[in-house]
C-alpha cells in the first residue's frame, strides 16, 4: 500500500518510521476533511476518538460561562489530539477548532491503543506529544505571570517563527497571525497587539511582507521579552 504525501508528511513528523506501524496507523483510520471554522472536537462532549492531523492548522480553546473563546495551543499536522478523553473516560475538557481546512485521521479509543499495544514506537511518539503540551503549558503560566502583554507577544512570535536563511539569524512566520489571534494567544487585546507590532517595526525588528511577519533581529526581540 503506498501513502499519499499528507499520511508520509504527518507520519514523518509524528516520529513513526516504522512500515508496519505506518500501514496499520492509516488501514485503521477514518479519513475526514473539514473546512476552516469546522468543530472538530466541542468542549464537554462524551466521545472517545483521537485524532491525527494530516493537513491543516486547529486551535484548542476553552469557552467560557458566558461564551467567551479562550486560546490555549495551536495544532499542526503530525499532531495527535483528543487522547486525554481516550485515556480518562471523561467528558472533553477542551474545544478544537479548524483555524484553515483540515484532514484528519480519525481513531476509535479502543482500536487507537490496540495500535499502541502493537507498535511502541506510536506510544513513544504520543510521550512526546504529552510532554510537549506538559512544558508549552508551563511556560505560558510563567509569561502570564511575569511578562507584560508585550512581552508576551514577543515571546509568541519567538515561539511562532521558524529559521530562514544560511546563517539561521532571521525568523519568519508564515502565513502571518491577525492581531485578533495574536491577541488571543496571549491573553491581551488587539489593539495592544497591533501597537506592540507597529513599534518592532518602527525599530527594526519586525518587517510585515505580504502574508508573512519576518523577524528582522530575534536575539534582540528575545532580549526585550526577558526585560518586559
Amino acid at each position: 500500500m503506498t501513502l499519499d504525501t499528507a499520511w508520509n508528511a504527518a507520519l514523518t513528523e509524528l516520529g513513526i518510521q516504522n512500515g508496519a506501524a505506518r500501514l496499520d496507523l492509516t488501514r485503521q483510520a477514518e479519513r475526514n476533511r473539514v473546512s476552516a471554522g469546522s468543530v472538530i472536537i466541542s468542549q464537554d462532549e462524551a466521545d472517545d476518538r483521537v485524532f491525527l492531523l494530516l493537513e491543516g492548522r486547529a486551535r484548542v480553546v476553552l469557552l467560557s460561562e458566558n461564551g467567551q473563546e479562550i486560546w490555549l495551543d495551536a495544532f499542526e499536522a503530525g499532531t495527535v489530539f483528543g487522547e486525554l478523553a481516550a485515556l480518562t473516560g471523561q467528558p472533553r475538557i477542551s474545544g478544537i477548532i479548524a483555524e484553515t481546512a483540515c484532514d484528519l485521521a480519525v481513531y476509535e479509543g479502543k482500536a487507537f491503543f490496540e495500535l499502541m499495544r502493537a507498535h511502541g514506537e506510536l506510544g513513544l511518539a504520543l510521550s512526546r506529544i504529552l510532554a510537549r503540551r506538559v512544558q508549552h503549558t508551563t511556560q505560558r503560566m510563567f509569561e502570564l505571570s511575569a511578562l507584560s502583554a508585550p512581552g508576551r507577544i514577543y515571546a509568541e512570535l519567538l515561539r511562532m517563527s521558524r529559521p530562514v536563511g544560511s546563517d539561521g539569524r532571521a525568523r519568519t512566520i508564515t502565513p502571518a497571525p491577525s492581531m485578533k489571534e495574536l491577541a488571543m494567544r496571549v491573553n491581551s487585546t488587539r489593539e495592544t497587539a497591533s501597537r506592540t507590532i507597529n513599534d518592532l517595526q518602527r525599530k527594526g525588528l519586525l518587517d510585515k511582507v505580504k502574508d508573512r511577519i519576518e523577524l528582522v533581529d530575534p536575539v534582540q526581540l528575545d532580549r526585550l521579552r526577558g526585560s518586559s
